[in-house]
Formats: C-alpha cells, sequence, structure tokens
C-alpha cells in the first residue's frame, strides 16, 4: 500500500469511530424512559403519587366489571384518589409510602364498554385526569381469578 494510502486509512480508522460513537450520543437511552410495562395504562397523578398498570375487567360490556392496578403513594401523607368510570366512583386512600391494590377494591356493577374496547376513567387527585384505559376480559392468566 503506498504511503499516503497508508496514512489516510490511519486516520480514516479513529475518525469513523469518534462518527460512530456520536450517535449513540444524540440517542434516548430507551431503559431510562417511564412507560406501562403491562397491559394497563400508568397515570403519574402528582410528584409523589401514580397510578401503575390501570386496566378494567368485565365478561361483556354491561356486565360488571373490576379495576385493577396500584396506586403508589410516595409522599409523606396520606392519599385519596378517586376514579370515576361511567359514574361509579372507587375511593381509594392510601397511607404515606405505601401502595394500595385495586383488586381488593369491590366490583363495579356495570361497566360500558366490551372487552377489547377503552373506557374514559376521570381520576381526581390534586386535579382531575381523565384517561381512557383498556378493558380486559378473564381470558388471559392471571386475569381469569379477578374477574367478578
Amino acid at each position: 500500500m503506498p504511503r499516503p494510502a497508508r496514512a489516510l486509512a490511519i486516520l480514516a480508522v479513529p475518525l469513523a469511530a469518534g462518527l460512530l460513537g456520536g450517535c449513540g450520543f444524540a440517542s434516548p437511552i430507551q431503559t431510562q424512559q417511564t412507560y406501562a410495562a403491562s397491559d394497563g395504562v400508568r397515570v403519574q397523578l402528582s410528584d409523589d403519587v401514580r397510578i401503575e398498570n390501570l386496566l378494567l375487567l368485565t365478561a361483556a360490556e354491561g356486565e360488571p366489571g373490576r379495576l385493577l392496578g396500584a396506586v403508589v403513594n410516595g409522599s409523606g401523607d396520606y392519599a385519596t384518589v378517586s376514579i370515576d368510570v361511567g359514574g361509579e366512583v372507587t375511593e381509594v386512600r392510601v397511607a404515606a409510602g405505601q401502595t394500595a391494590n385495586l383488586a381488593d377494591e369491590e366490583p363495579l356493577a356495570a361497566v360500558g364498554a366490551a372487552p377489547g374496547a377503552t373506557i374514559e376513567v376521570s381520576i381526581e387527585f390534586a386535579g382531575t385526569t381523565v384517561r381512557a384505559i383498556p378493558v380486559l376480559d378473564g381470558t388471559i392468566p392471571p386475569y381469569d381469578e379477578y374477574l367478578p
């Protein structure tokens, strides 16, 4: 290999490594992004209070249903969260630093959406938050054990 070509090759390798390494600098690291890792949705209500994996189980539209998910209270005070689904309100009081499982709450009398759809819920805590959450049935374990 002629001397100028060899010098050019020697300079090209670190330059290429630097350019390729720079691609990762501008790309967000996906493991640092917050997301709902399951079938339900994540609802951030404040800096310290959130609902994880919020979804609704029912056998069919018009049938009883059960909210699933967890209300997480990372604050130093009690938190009371109200979830309104079609006029039926589930109120959850969570102690400071604790988590409340929505599966422990009373089932809803009737759900106004069929499995496979979404339903709008209104959540009260430090203001009102409205979200569309998925409606599922009990065909997939472990949801079958929570179906009312």
